[in-house]
């Protein structure tokens, strides 16, 4: 066991020292990257396995910049018309991804694949004005619901008067693409371009931890939310500028 073991160490030393003096790219480079898309923004790192694979590590994430808008209810109900209400992208992910080149002495292009994994919400919507009037007249009326018209969902609000609506995804989103470029570049700097596909399922609204159903209500966004929850995948396009550290 002693000999094997020893064996193991010298060829372990033996790889290290040929990748060094021969640039093998065999876990002897890291670069550090920062990255745009419409995935957010984002940072990670890369380290070469071969000459033909990349591997990376990072975070991404959705500025959270907020929308205004308003939202009227599912039906008729004295002195309220419409509710100012406040959308906000909640999407972040750690990422696992690796990059094949297939010949890579004459081109960068790559394939890749990998995995986004982060928290389900995506997406939130909250109130900016309180509805307790409504939540007063739901607690008297439990067969006849009332609640703001996003599309063809009805979001309730609570005992307090409060919406918590959420677009949930998968915790896993498997990832493919292609692209161009290198996650450890030859020289100091490199560029790195990607288009591919991210698959979450289904996105599912939720409204105060409750998962909401698909009904009738034809309320603002009717088209928009019919199209964002029946895509069970997220087009995916990154631009990422990348330093090699050594």
């Amino acid at each position: 066991m002693r000999k094997i073991l020893l064996s193991i160490v010298a060829a372990f030393m033996m790889l290290s020292t040929a990748s060094a003096q021969l640039d093998l790219r065999i876990l002897n480079h890291l670069s550090v990257g920062a990255e745009v898309g419409t995935m957010g923004w984002g940072v990670d790192i890369s380290v070469p396995v071969t000459h033909f694979v990349d591997v990376q590590a990072g975070f991404s994430m959705m500025p959270k910049i907020g929308i205004n808008t308003s939202l009227g209810l599912n039906q008729a109900y004295p002195e309220i018309d419409r509710i100012p209400v406040r959308g906000k992208a909640l999407m972040k992910n750690g990422k696992l991804l690796v990059n094949v080149m297939p010949i890579p002495f004459l081109s960068s292009f790559h394939v890749t694949a990998g995995a986004y994994i982060g928290p389900e919400e995506i997406m939130g919507l909250y109130n900016k004005e309180s509805l307790l009037n409504v939540a007063q007249y739901n607690s008297l009326h439990p067969d006849e619901k009332l609640g703001l018209a996003l599309g063809d969902y009805v979001l309730e609000p609570d005992a307090t008067g409060n919406i918590d609506g959420k677009l949930k995804v998968n915790l896993v989103k498997p990832y493919v693409g292609i692209g161009i470029g290198r996650g450890v570049p030859k020289g100091r700097i490199g560029f790195k371009f990607d288009i591919g596909c991210v698959f979450w399922n289904k996105p599912t609204v939720y409204c105060n931890n409750n998962e909401v159903l698909d009904t009738d209500a034809g309320g603002k966004g009717q088209d928009a939310m019919r199209i964002i929850t029946k895509f069970k995948f997220y087009p995916v396009m990154n631009f990422r500028l990348c330093g090699k550290i050594f």
